[in-house]
Order: structure tokens, then C-alpha cells, then sequence
């Protein structure tokens, strides 16, 4: 520590330069951080799926009549079959956007997860007009149990022909860790009753339990093979491949690491870039610190060092910022969309941290070469 003001007045010797290249190196960490935290969430997606659900639900897009569910749960294999949809709209104001994912009874016995009681489940069936929130949604339109809400949701419209839907806060319930924004649920019944008799007995998808998971995916395809000549076929998801972004047809996960690895490079680029220059213009002083007695190795520690301040300083800049931004992120994504957001575990952080380390040690490598090559007597000549 005690060469810390010579390094700290090295790095600031042209402070535009300094203040350019850790802005750089803050930025290109931000995007590192967030490409490896959405790969963590990725990860842990898959961790967290099931393999013993399927999800049915219109090949060509629409709604599904909900006397499928029977046919379903004649398939040998098949326990259970849900019907769930959902109400998409907002409150007040346009910009004020919700999603209500409107369940059936037997969602309760298909998800069992779910940290909601079978008394908060039961709240919902109670009362036709109940509605579980989560903590996280509660919290950001600040609502209690007993709070009224009202939705206008243009895209669902009611018997009526209006398109206003009354919701009571039965419960406030724990978030669910995959679900980014938090979740209402409300009752499918309620939904399906008033809305427009060409839309009554219909659903958006099934929520298939199986009792044999080693089977799942047999049984996703025989319900696609079952229906798939009918009015409307179905296509089925194992909760396991819906859930893994890498069957998207793209990998994503990878494409992500080729992007933090770009930001990488560039970062080396930059500070090598800047280490190079920095030493060029400084040799006649490296020799002189090493007149007066400085090592080979310890000149070479104090181009390290002059490395390694930005990366570091820009690397934990970065991931806060990124750690901001996963926070700030579910604000402004449309809601009820399961949209995945970055997860900032400790392993970001530390892969951030080794990441700027090894940029330093490359970025100061070259220059560190030619300083212990150098010849003092003729870099004090100024040749």
C-alpha cells in the first residue's frame, strides 16, 4: 500500500485519459455482468424446471376449448389437467400495465410449489372476484388484503361489453424466484363466465402433470399425435424444454458468453492500448526508479498495478451497476410475459473480479517485457 500514491499519480498523470479508459472499462463490465447474470438465471431456470409437467396449449395461436381437458387426462399416464389463462391490461393509465394469470382449482394440485397455502387457495375459489398478489406486485402498486382493484384490459372484453374487471386482494402471497415481476392469480371461473360467449369455455393453455416424469416427454408427444387432425391442435412443452432457452433454435446462453467475451477483448484492447502508451512515454522515469534501487520485478508490479486500478475499479462499478439494473430492469418489461431478468450471484462478481485481474496481467504483460529488456543508460539519454 505504501506505493499507492506513486501508482495513483501515474493513473492520473493525464486524467482524461483516466477518467475515459474506467468509464470503458465500467460499461464493457456492465454488459458483462448482465450477460453472465442472465446465464445464471438461465441456469437456474433449468435447475427449477420439472420433468414431470407438460404444457398443451394451440399450435397455431388462440384459445383452446376446456372439454380438451378430459380427452388429455384419458391418455394413459396423465393425473392431472389444469386450465389457465390470463387478463392483460392495465390500471388507470396505459402505462400502468398487469397481467393476471386466471387459474382453475386444480392448478394448486399441477404446481404444488407454489408457496401458497391451500386456505389462500381456497380464498380464490371463495370469492369468484379474489386475487392472490405476490409481495413484489403488492408492493409496487401498494396493495393489502381487502384492496380493490380494477383492471381495463382492452384484449379481454366482457359479456357485457365493457372491459373493466373488478379484482378483490385476497391474500398477499410470497414471490415465486422464476416469476421476475411477480404474479397475480385470479379465478379462471370468474374469467370465463364473463367474458364474451364466443370466448366462454375456452383457455389459453393445460397444465399437464404426469405421474411417470421418465415418460414426460412420450406422453407431450402423444397428446400433439392425439389432437393433431382436430379443429384445434395442440402443441406440448415438457416444463424441462420450455424452460431451457437453449431449444429456442438459438442458443442463447452462448450468445451471451460470446458478448461478454467481446466486451472482454475490448477492454483488453483499451487498457493495453493505454498501459502501452503510458510506459512509451514514461521510460525515462522507469529507469530512474530503477537507479535508485527499484527491481526489475518491482517496476514491473508497478505496471501491474496501474493496469489492474482501472480494470478492478471499472469491474466493481460495473457489476453494481449491472446489480442496479437487474433490479431497475422488471419496471419496464410488459408483465405476466415470464421474461427472464439477470441474476447477480456471487459467481458474477467473482467472475468479474478474475476476469479484470487476467485482462491486467495481459495488458501490462508486453510493456512489463520491455521495461526489464530496457537499457537503463540509454532511456536516461532520452535515445
Amino acid at each position: 500500500m505504501k506505493y499507492f500514491p506513486l501508482v495513483w499519480a501515474s493513473v492520473m498523470r493525464k486524467p482524461t485519459r483516466a477518467i475515459l479508459t474506467l468509464l470503458s472499462v465500467m460499461l464493457a463490465f456492465t454488459l458483462f455482468g448482465l450477460t453472465i447474470g442472465m446465464n445464471a438465471t438461465f441456469d437456474k431456470l433449468k435447475e427449477e424446471a420439472r420433468d414431470d409437467r407438460i404444457f398443451a396449449f394451440a399450435r397455431f395461436g388462440g384459445l383452446v376449448p376446456v372439454a380438451l381437458a378430459r380427452q388429455i387426462e384419458s391418455i394413459p399416464g396423465v393425473k392431472i389437467v389444469a386450465a389457465s389463462s390470463g387478463i392483460g391490461g392495465y390500471i388507470q393509465d396505459p402505462k400502468n400495465r398487469v397481467f393476471v394469470q386466471m387459474m382453475d382449482d386444480k392448478v394448486r394440485e399441477v404446481n404444488p410449489e407454489y408457496p401458497i397455502t391451500p386456505a389462500q387457495w381456497q380464498m380464490i375459489r371463495d370469492d369468484r372476484q379474489g386475487m392472490l398478489v405476490s409481495k413484489m406486485q403488492a408492493d409496487r402498486w401498494h396493495l393489502k388484503a381487502g384492496d380493490t382493484l380494477v383492471i381495463a384490459s382492452p384484449m379481454v372484453k366482457k359479456v357485457d361489453g365493457t372491459m373493466s374487471w373488478t379484482f378483490k386482494v385476497a391474500a398477499v402471497t410470497p414471490d415465486i424466484s422464476y416469476m421476475s415481476q411477480g404474479y397475480m392469480f385470479g379465478n379462471f371461473d370468474y374469467m370465463d363466465k364473463a367474458r364474451t360467449l364466443s370466448d366462454q369455455s375456452k383457455t389459453g393453455q393445460f397444465r399437464v402433470l404426469v405421474a411417470d416424469g421418465s415418460k414426460t416427454a412420450e406422453i407431450a408427444a402423444q397428446i400433439e399425435s392425439k389432437f393433431a387432425n382436430s379443429p384445434v391442435p395442440l402443441q406440448s412443452l415438457t416444463e424441462k424444454v420450455a424452460f431451457d432457452v437453449s431449444n429456442t433454435g438459438m442458443d442463447i446462453a452462448a450468445v451471451d458468453r460470446d458478448i461478454a467475451l467481446a466486451g472482454m477483448f475490448m477492454v483488453l484492447f483499451l487498457t493495453a492500448n493505454g498501459i502501452a502508451q503510458a510506459v512509451r512515454e514514461r521510460i525515462a522515469e522507469f529507469a530512474t526508479l530503477k537507479t535508485i534501487g527499484f527491481s526489475d520485478n518491482g517496476v514491473i508490479a508497478l505496471v501491474f498495478a496501474e493496469a489492474a486500478l482501472p480494470c478492478l475499479l471499472g469491474a466493481g462499478l460495473g457489476v453494481a451497476l449491472a446489480a442496479f439494473l437487474s433490479q431497475t430492469i422488471p419496471r419496464f418489461l410488459p408483465p405476466g410475459q415470464g421474461l427472464p431478468i439477470p441474476t447477480m450471484t456471487v459467481m458474477v462478481f467473482v467472475w468479474a473480479v478474475i476476469a479484470a485481474a487476467v485482462i491486467a496481467f495481459a495488458s501490462s504483460a508486453l510493456p512489463a517485457l520491455r521495461l526489464k529488456r530496457m537499457d537503463i543508460a540509454t532511456a536516461l539519454s532520452g535515445r
